[in-house]
């Protein structure tokens, strides 16, 4: 049950902005489409994959749930996010990735201690500017969106996963 009286009971993330702040979503989706789903060096499966580990990391299950799931949804393997949070390095993610998500794991847990050698080893492990750009603001996005759910009180329900990650379109119209 959310924590909130005025959601329902089964309140997900629309139901807040709904109840709440309309206009804080419009602005939310105008920048969300700008990168979750742009293919680019780093594709949205891997920008999704991002979305779980950063929830995974902020203990968001209800986000961690269905991002997981969008990311599968996307080409992401299921087998990658438990080895995530154990061991980057040997976690079943392509060689490139480790350090970009070793740099995000630092962002999310300790931001003030990103220095200039972190972003530079992402840097050598072949990422340019524009996509190590996107990955930060998927951490964003999501650390404030695991905030908003977890503040709020959202229940995951694992029954409904499939069906949100089929849906996330990051407020497009339709």
């Amino acid at each position: 049950m959310p924590f909130f009286p005025s959601l329902p009971k089964d309140a997900g993330v629309r139901a807040i902005w709904e109840v709440f702040n309309p206009e804080a979503h419009k602005g939310l989706s105008i920048f969300s489409r700008s990168f979750m789903r742009k293919e680019g060096k780093l594709t949205p499966a891997d920008k999704e994959t991002i979305a779980a580990f950063v929830s995974e990391l902020n203990n968001s299950d209800y986000c961690f749930i269905g991002h997981s799931r969008a990311a599968e949804k996307l080409g992401a393997d299921r087998a990658v996010f438990e080895p995530l949070l154990t061991d980057i390095a040997t976690a079943p993610v392509r060689d490139e990735m480790k350090p970009l998500l070793q740099f995000i794991k630092k962002l999310t847990l300790t931001p003030a201690r990103v220095t200039q050698a972190d972003v530079d080893t992402v840097f050598d492990a072949g990422w340019d500017e524009q996509s190590v750009h996107q990955a930060i603001c998927v951490c964003a996005r999501f650390s404030m969106m695991n905030r908003l759910t977890l503040g709020h009180g959202l229940i995951p329900n694992e029954a409904n996963a499939d069906s949100r990650a089929e849906n996330m379109d990051y407020g497009k119209a339709g």
